[in-house]
């Protein structure tokens, strides 16, 4: 099963994948996705739905992370290369804030392996492979 985690129904679907809502997420058999997609929803997630999303990937299986990096929004406003605008529109209404370091470094100490991780623009992307 290959998913992609979604805030609302009318998110945009990606091929070959199912889009699941958040709130769906207890629907998602464990251990279940060869593939989970969380393309700027991470900030949205508690912590417990976190840890119920890496239970979902079977071992062979990846997860892909997008969402805006805290260090370089906060740095882009700092140095005038976004306005507060911009800076609220990426921070805005999120339970939570990360950086690329943090979430390679929670993939790390749940024993994934980091295939990519970068910064591009202001966001991070991470993949994982579940060994």
């Amino acid at each position: 099963m290959n998913v992609n985690l979604v805030a609302t129904s009318d998110a945009p679907s990606i091929e070959n994948h199912n889009n699941i809502l958040i709130q769906d997420i207890k629907s998602i058999p464990s251990r279940g996705c060869r593939n989970l997609i969380l393309n700027h929803i991470l900030n949205y997630l508690t912590d417990e739905q976190i840890e119920e999303v890496l239970g979902k990937i079977r071992h062979g299986g990846s997860v892909s992370v997008t969402a805006p990096d805290a260090m370089e929004v906060s740095s882009a406003l700092y140095w005038g290369t976004i306005d507060i605008n911009t800076f609220s529109a990426l921070t805005g209404g999120r339970l939570k804030q990360y950086t690329v370091l943090d979430i390679k470094t929670l993939f790390e100490q749940k024993g994934y392996a980091i295939e990519i991780a970068n910064i591009q623009d202001l966001s991070f992307y991470v993949k994982a492979n579940r060994p």
